[in-house]
């Protein structure tokens, strides 16, 4: 045809936009030489459950990720521990027990093994105030009022809150870990009562002063009201929950204020979801969320003199979920947590020389809430791992089908197999599964089908391409 092989697939991404370039430099203190001023983990949406009767724990919500978690903050020897809400799934006291068990399993008496105090830094969210109205549960199993009362938080908020973590209830909580100041609020506290708090303190603590980094915790993000009111707080930065969005997606960093809010992935038994990738062909979600498989998610928080370090981790089977978020301190312009300068850092993910596609006629999957629906007529592509760049995690493809036949194309978009999960612990060793349905394949004897790897952010790699013959049902290497 006389067009290499990198114009054709160039050619045929061209309606995805260009990738990102790889024109990131490390800032001073990437590799930091001394050891971090201050560490903290970070969960949130644990959402525990009593069994039906409501009297014991779920055997299919067990606690085992939550202490997973902690577990993993012991042997990180942190300072202290973030839960941002959503800890009782039905507003049910037994069900914050749960979760203060699990903290004394692996923290006695708030100690780490070496006998230094963990700080709990907790705040409830909306499922622990509301939860006893959700579904009417708690009505069902305990019909006696008064009963029904004593098994509900939120009969006596503050008096359960002391009794079960052995410290006030205080609606907007203000403490101070090693010398950095951490603000709580609680679900449901008026944003303007959070801001006074904030700004009453700022001006006792000097917190508008020097470089150090401070942070403000809550269940649900912050809204224009606060926001606004925060707007001068630049060295903030903020971690909310709520949303359960997987952690491995570098779009879960706002900035609706002047600084970082983050959102905190859910560590609950059913896991966390995907969010779609940007800069994507696809104009609806990508397919393969299940592939992606539900992690059990959290941060690990190191402070340095100079730069803030966010290390993403998954707690099921373990590992990380891939580069850490890095913020050096008193650069904020730009920010070095914004969209932009995060795809200088992330780059572009790749497959490796040798990867190849792989096409089989087969009946796709029947979707999740219909077992026994069959699957229909569907081409397999099978894609590889695009793991020949460490640094840059895939978290979906982007595909094109171009049939011989005028050139019709076809786009779609895959989750990458066990995004969620921490690298090395991706499924069917990383290969990702995209059924296309023969109904909808473009015409003509050949197809050619090119597959791009992508980041979160839209990011892209080089493409990898083959030729599929539908006379013959085989698959060669363009």
């Amino acid at each position: 045809m006389g067009i290499s092989r990198a114009t054709f697939l160039k050619g045929l991404f061209s309606a995805f936009g260009a990738g990102g370039g790889r024109i990131f430099a490390a800032p001073p203190g990437w590799k930091p030489p001394n050891d971090p001023r201050l560490v903290f983990g970070a969960v949130s949406d644990t959402h525990l459950r009593t069994s039906a009767n409501g009297k014991g724990p779920s055997r299919n919500w067990p606690d085992k990720y939550l202490v997973a978690a902690f577990k993993y903050f012991r042997d990180q020897n942190v300072d202290a521990v973030v839960n941002c809400g959503d800890m009782a799934h039905r507003g049910q006291v037994l069900e914050q027990e749960f979760h203060a068990a699990a903290w004394q399993k692996v923290f006695p008496d708030n100690r780490a093994p070496d006998g230094h105090v963990v700080e709990k830094l907790f705040v409830n969210g909306n499922h622990d105030v509301e939860g006893g109205d959700y579904g009417d549960f708690v009505k069902r199993a305990f019909p006696d009022p008064e009963e029904r009362a004593r098994r509900v938080l939120a009969t006596d908020m503050a008096g359960n809150w002391q009794r079960i973590w052995g410290e006030p209830y205080e609606p907007v909580w203000h403490k101070v870990v090693k010398g950095y100041h951490f603000f709580g609020r609680h679900y449901g506290v008026p944003e303007m009562e959070t801001a006074r708090v904030i700004r009453a303190k700022a001006r006792e603590c000097g917190l508008l002063e020097g470089k150090d980094p401070f942070f403000i915790l809550s269940h649900i993000r912050p809204h224009s009201q606060l926001n606004k009111a925060l707007n001068p707080f630049k060295k903030a930065v903020g971690f909310f929950g709520h949303w359960h969005r997987s952690a491995a997606n570098w779009g879960n960093i706002f900035f609706w204020s002047s600084f970082p809010t983050i959102e905190i992935p859910s560590c609950e038994p059913r896991g966390c979801s995907g969010t779609k990738p940007e800069g994507s062909r696809a104009k609806s979600d990508p397919e393969g969320r299940d592939a992606m498989c539900r992690g059990r998610q959290g941060y690990v928080v190191r402070v340095y003199d100079d730069m803030l370090a966010i290390s993403r981790r998954e707690f099921g089977k373990g590992g990380s979920l891939g580069a850490d978020w890095v913020m050096p301190l008193g650069v904020y312009t730009p920010h070095p947590l914004s969209k932009d300068e995060l795809k200088k850092r992330i780059g572009e993910p790749q497959f490796r020389a040798d990867a190849r596609i792989s096409v089989v006629e087969a009946a796709s999957p029947p979707p999740p809430d219909r077992p026994d629906q069959p699957g229909r007529p569907a081409l397999r592509v099978s894609i590889p791992l695009a793991d020949a760049n460490p640094e840059s995690r895939v978290y979906a493809y982007d595909v094109v089908v171009v049939g011989s036949d005028r050139g019709t194309k076809l786009f779609k978009c895959v989750y990458a197999a066990g995004a969620n999960l921490g690298v090395g612990h991706e499924p069917h060793g990383g290969v990702t599964s995209l059924y296309v349905p023969k109904t909808q394949l473009p015409k003509g004897a050949r197809l050619t089908i090119a597959v791009r790897p992508i980041t979160s952010l839209g990011t892209a790699g080089h493409a990898i391409a083959c030729v599929y013959d539908r006379a013959a049902k085989v698959a060669s290497a363009d």
